[in-house]
C-alpha cells in the first residue's frame, strides 16, 4: 500500500471517529489515537480566545489539551511542529498546536495530510459550537445572553431531578428606577447598561448557580443558600456604568427582590419562579422593603388565588355565581327605590366572597366576564318579574375599571338590555371613582357612550379618589354614591357634616342624584337628613338579599322609618 493511500485511510478513520459525536473535544482523544502513533504525535492543544458577545456574555479564554500520547522516560523533548487557526462566527480565534519529538521528520505529503486533519478538526469544533449556540438560543434571552425562563426552568429541573434544589434560594428581582435610566441614556445605551449589569451578576455566580433574564428589567436566579446575604447585598447595590456624551458615567443599580427558601413543598420547577415573583410584587408595593422572603401566608394566598383563576371559567359556565340584591331606601318615606346587584360565588358548596375573588379577577382581566354575567342575570330576572306582574325597581350593576379597556363594552351592555326587552329606566351602570388620568379617560369615554344610549350611570365610592370635584364637573353621571368612609367615624363631627353638606349641595345643583352607602346606624341617618341626603344603602335597612327574599321586599316596597 502506498504512502498516500495509507495517509488517506488514516484521515478517513479520524473523520469517522470525530463525527460519531457532537462534542469534538470529548471525541478528540479517540479520534487522534487513529493517526497520532503513525506521525509520532505526542500532544495536541487548543487555545480558545472568544470575545464577549451577546451569545457568550463573558467571552471564553481557555487552554485545552485535547490529545495526550504515551510518553516514556526516554521520549525526546517535544516541540510544536504544526499550528493551525480557525476564526469563529463570533470573530474569535481557536488555535490548534501539534507537538512531536524534536527529531520528527514528516514528508511534505504527511505534513499536508496533518494540516487537512487539523482543519477538519477545527471546522468540526466550529460546527459543534454553532449547533450548541442554536440549541441554547431557544433557552437564552437575546439581549444579555442569559438564560430565559425556559433555560432557567431547564436548570431548575436538572437540580430537582438530582435532589439538589433545596440547596438553593430562588430569587425574582426587578430593577428600581430603570425608566429614569432609559430616559437619560436612551434605549440603545440602556440595553448596554443591562448587559453590563448582567455580567456583574454572572461574575458573582458559580458554575452550579444560574442568573436568568426574563426580559426588560426582570431577572431570576438560583443561588446557593450559603451565599444569601452576599447576593442580597449585591442586588441592593451593583456598580456599573453608562456612556453619556462620550463619557463614562458611574451607575449604581439596586433591585427589589422576592426570595423563596426552597423546601419540600415544591412539586414542580415552575413554583420556584412563581413563589418568588409573588414576594417581589409584595416588596414592590412596600417602598421601604428591598426584599421579602416568601412566607407560609404568601404561599397559601398564592395557592388560593390560583384556585380562583383555574375555577373561574367553570364557575361561570356552571352558574355558581349567585346574584344578591341590596335595597336602596328613601329614609324620609321608607320607600324601596332601587337595589344594587352583588355577586356571591358558591364554589363547590363553599361561599367565596367578592373581597377575595374580585381582586384576583381584575388582575387577570377576567372581571369583565363576571360583570357581563351579572348584568345578563339581572336582566333575565327583571324580565321574569315583569312577566309575573311584579313592579321592579331600578337595579345598578357594577363594572370594574379594568373592564373599560374594551371599547365595545357599552354596546355589549345595550345589546343584553335589548335582548330581554328591559326598559332602560330599570338599569343603572356603576363604575368606581379613580385616581389616575388614564383610567379617568377610560371612564369618561365609557360614561359618554352610556349617556348617548340613555343608560343611567353612577360613580361608586365617591370621595375615595383624588379628583372627586373634577368628577362632578367633567363626568356625565346621573348618580354619585358617597363612600361609607365619610360616615364611618364612631362620633360624627361638625366637620363631617360640613363636608357632606357641600358635596351634596353641589351635586344636586348639577342635577346629580346622591346616595350614601354603608349606612348602619341611626346617628348616620340623622346626619344625612341634616345635610340633605335621603337615599341610602346599607345594613341599617337590609343586607344583600337572595332573589326570593328581595322579591318579598318588592311586594310592599316599604320600610319602617
Amino acid at each position: 500500500m502506498g504512502e498516500n493511500m495509507q495517509n488517506y485511510i488514516l484521515l478517513d478513520r479520524f473523520i469517522q471517529v470525530l463525527s460519531s459525536t457532537e462534542n469534538s473535544v470529548d471525541s478528540a482523544q479517540e479520534a487522534f489515537d487513529e493517526i497520532a502513533p503513525a506521525y509520532s504525535i505526542t500532544r495536541i492543544t487548543l487555545d480558545m480566545n472568544i470575545p464577549e458577545t451577546r451569545q457568550t456574555p463573558t467571552g471564553e479564554v481557555r487552554h485545552l489539551s485535547v490529545y495526550e500520547g504515551e510518553i516514556s522516560d526516554d521520549t525526546e523533548a517535544e516541540i510544536v511542529w504544526l499550528e493551525e487557526s480557525y476564526r469563529t462566527f463570533e470573530n474569535g480565534i481557536i488555535t490548534a498546536k501539534v507537538y512531536a519529538p524534536i527529531s520528527t521528520n514528516w514528508s511534505p505529503e504527511e505534513r499536508q495530510v496533518l494540516l487537512s486533519i487539523m482543519k477538519v478538526f477545527l471546522i468540526h469544533i466550529g460546527r459543534c459550537r454553532l449547533v450548541e449556540l442554536v440549541q441554547r438560543s431557544v433557552l437564552t434571552q437575546y439581549l444579555t445572553g442569559l438564560p430565559n425562563s425556559g433555560g432557567f426552568l431547564s436548570f431548575a429541573t436538572q437540580k430537582m431531578l438530582a435532589g439538589e434544589l433545596k440547596k438553593y434560594n430562588s430569587y425574582y428581582f426587578n430593577l428600581r428606577g430603570f425608566g429614569l435610566i432609559n430616559r437619560r441614556y436612551g434605549p440603545e445605551e440602556t440595553d448596554n447598561i443591562i448587559v453590563r449589569y448582567s455580567r456583574v451578576l454572572l461574575e458573582f455566580t458559580s458554575e452550579d448557580e444560574i442568573i436568568g433574564h426574563l426580559g426588560g428589567d426582570n431577572f431570576v436566579a438560583l443561588i446557593r443558600k450559603e451565599k444569601t446575604e452576599a447576593f442580597l447585598n449585591l442586588l441592593q447595590k451593583t456598580e456599573t456604568f453608562g456612556i453619556k456624551d462620550g463619557a463614562k458615567v458611574p451607575i449604581t443599580i439596586s433591585a427589589v427582590a422576592g426570595v423563596f427558601d426552597i423546601d419540600d413543598s415544591v412539586k414542580n420547577p415552575g413554583q420556584v419562579i412563581g413563589r418568588s415573583s409573588i414576594a417581589c410584587s409584595v416588596a414592590r408595593s412596600l417602598s421601604n422593603e428591598p426584599f421579602l422572603f416568601v412566607t407560609k401566608e404568601m404561599s397559601t394566598r398564592v395557592y388560593r388565588e390560583k384556585q380562583i383563576e383555574d375555577r373561574f371559567e367553570e364557575g361561570l359556565s356552571q352558574r355558581e355565581f349567585k346574584i344578591y340584591y341590596q335595597p336602596k331606601v328613601n329614609t324620609q318615606t321608607g320607600e324601596l327605590v332601587g337595589a344594587e346587584a352583588l355577586s356571591r360565588w358558591l364554589c363547590k358548596g363553599e361561599y367565596v366572597y367578592p373581597a377575595e375573588f374580585v381582586p384576583v379577577l381584575e388582575r387577570n382581566s377576567y372581571s369583565v366576564g363576571l360583570d357581563i354575567y351579572v348584568i345578563e342575570d339581572v336582566c333575565r330576572t327583571l324580565r321574569e318579574w315583569i312577566d309575573h306582574g311584579m313592579d321592579p325597581v331600578p337595579v345598578s350593576v357594577n363594572f370594574s375599571r379594568s373592564d373599560l379597556t374594551d371599547e365595545h363594552l357599552a354596546e355589549q351592555i345595550l345589546k343584553i338590555i335589548h335582548k330581554y326587552d328591559i326598559d332602560l329606566d330599570y338599569i343603572q351602570i356603576e363604575v368606581t371613582e379613580t385616581a389616575t388620568s388614564k383610567e379617568k379617560g377610560l371612564i369618561t369615554d365609557f360614561l359618554h357612550k352610556l349617556k348617548g344610549m340613555h343608560i343611567a350611570s353612577s360613580i361608586d365610592d365617591f370621595g375615595t379618589g383624588y379628583s372627586s370635584l373634577g368628577i362632578l364637573r367633567d363626568l356625565p353621571v346621573n348618580t354619585i354614591k358617597i363612600d361609607k368612609s365619610f360616615i364611618d367615624a364612631e362620633v360624627l363631627t361638625s366637620r363631617d357634616e360640613t363636608i357632606l353638606r357641600n358635596i351634596i349641595r353641589m351635586a344636586k345643583e348639577l342635577d346629580i342624584e346622591v346616595i350614601t352607602e354603608g349606612v348602619e346606624r341611626k346617628d348616620q341617618i340623622d346626619l344625612l337628613h341634616r345635610v340633605g341626603c335621603d337615599l341610602v344603602q346599607g345594613f341599617y335597612f337590609d343586607k344583600p338579599l337572595e332573589k326570593t327574599e328581595f322579591e318579598k321586599r318588592l311586594q310592599t316596597k316599604k320600610y319602617d322609618v
